[in-house]
């Protein structure tokens, strides 16, 4: 299973959000950077992967997993919720953010002992952090299966 989580880049309207920008926190690719990352070399013969795509790019978000070698299946949608259980509202230019979209494509065909909803909830966090409840998704599709998550904004046990 592999689990990446891509450094877009964003167009900011104004310098206004500058300081909450992707690019504020971390170093972030250009779309020449990101189709080349030999993600498919990660992957073994049957894997499942799970791309985090950010809205602005979602039709390059299908293109990246053909150039990596996998064909795309369907997506999962994070609705962030703060600690309390409450939809957490985050910013945007035409809606307001509520949730963040995965990819979720396969190289082969790879055994799951479980199919998630196309929904699910989690806490959010420090910007682009993951939420806990994603990875216990991960745990329960493929128990026993090696992972790689590229781009991650913490260290995870396995």
């Amino acid at each position: 299973m592999i689990v990446i989580d891509i450094p877009w880049p964003f167009d900011l309207y104004s310098d206004a959000g500058a300081k909450k920008s992707a690019s504020a926190q971390y170093d972030v690719m250009n779309a020449e950077q990101i189709r080349a990352i030999p993600v498919g070399q990660l992957a073994s013969m049957d894997c499942l992967i799970y791309s985090w795509a950010a809205a602005p790019h979602l039709p390059f978000a299908v293109e990246c997993l053909k150039a990596w070698g996998f064909e795309y299946k369907r997506f999962m949608t994070w609705r962030k919720t703060t600690a309390a259980g409450k939809v957490r509202m985050g910013a945007g230019y035409r809606v307001r953010t509520t949730g963040e979209i995965v990819f979720v494509g396969t190289l082969g065909n790879p055994k799951q002992s479980h199919v998630p909803p196309t929904i699910f909830d989690g806490i959010a966090r420090e910007h682009s952090r993951k939420p806990d409840e994603f990875y216990d998704l991960c745990d329960k599709v493929m128990p026993h299966a090696r992972r790689a998550d590229v781009f991650a904004r913490e260290r995870r046990p396995r």
